[in-house]
């Protein structure tokens, strides 16, 4: 059966009947709106399915704190942990840590040959990447044995610096910076888009939220085995959660209604970003044509 999988902004949303969550560990992670301390870990676990977010870069200097906390995470019952960095992989092989590992760079997953090739390597599942379509979503699952992870719905990253731009902006114009949180006004379009800055860099989420519940069927049909809802700028996150898990019992039961369907993808919103928009690169000679 498909899950829903969870990405949440605080710890109240913890409470929400999904399927599983995804948190970060507080300085090894980034842009995971529910970061929490290692040494909390329990406090959340129990009677809950979590995966542990690892996905940034790691210097050298890291590398010894991130085994002690591998190894702490060994023994607790998380399901799973979500990476970037390859030091983690190698960690957890190297020290033969009984660790699911599930591949995680949010602009990288998009090749069932790359997934392929970590699925041979002993990571059994992937994330695919929000930047590609529901075709491409569809042929990676038609040719991989990994299980897969499909952002469905939310403000998903589009663009990630490990430098400081916000930082480096406000100390030219000379003004101090004094919130995680900003938004580019691309007026042009009529678009604000989130910039998130904190110790591990520049993150810019792409202003629209993502909503892909009539696509959900489809994911369904083909035995996607889970979806990620983000709930990160996303107020009526419960009735996200709703309206999919309605959808959902539709298609477990062979009662698929898709009037019923539709509106209650209208309450959620009407915007598909890649889902059904191929990401196209021209050299400068093609931009007129």
């Amino acid at each position: 059966m498909n899950k829903i999988c969870l990405l949440p902004k605080n710890e109240e949303e913890l409470n929400l009947n999904v399927d599983a969550f995804i948190i970060g560990i507080k300085d090894y992670n980034v842009l995971n709106t529910l970061e929490i301390e290692i040494e909390k870990l329990d406090n959340y676990l129990n009677n809950r399915n979590i995966y542990i977010s690892l996905n940034k870069l790691f210097h050298n200097n890291e590398l010894e704190k991130l085994n002690n906390l591998l190894k702490i995470l060994e023994n607790k019952k998380i399901k799973g942990v979500i990476f970037d960095d390859v030091s983690i992989y190698q960690l957890v092989k190297e020290n033969n840590y009984n660790i699911n590992l599930i591949w995680g760079n949010i602009h990288q997953v998009t090749s069932y040959k790359s997934i392929n090739e970590w699925y041979n390597l002993g990571v059994k599942m992937a994330i695919t990447s929000p930047d590609i379509t529901l075709n491409e979503i569809l042929e990676i699952k038609n040719n991989t044995k990994s299980q897969l992870f499909v952002p469905i719905y939310g403000k998903f990253e589009i663009f990630s610096s490990n430098r400081f731009l916000v930082k480096s902006y406000f100390d030219y114009i000379n003004k101090n910076k004094n919130d995680n949180l900003y938004f580019i006004d691309n007026k042009l379009i009529n678009q604000k888009y989130p910039i998130y800055e904190d110790t591990n860099g520049t993150r810019i989420i792409n202003g629209s939220t993502m909503n892909g519940l009539e696509e959900y069927i489809l994911l369904l049909k083909n035995d996607i085995e889970y979806v990620i809802i983000n709930s990160f700028l996303i107020e009526n996150i419960k009735e996200v959660v709703n309206n999919f898990k309605k959808v959902r019992e539709m298609f477990e039961n062979d009662k698929i209604d898709m009037d019923k369907v539709e509106q209650l993808s209208k309450e959620l919103g009407n915007d598909k970003v890649f889902l059904n928009k191929e990401t196209i690169y021209k050299v400068k000679s093609d931009v007129n044509e």
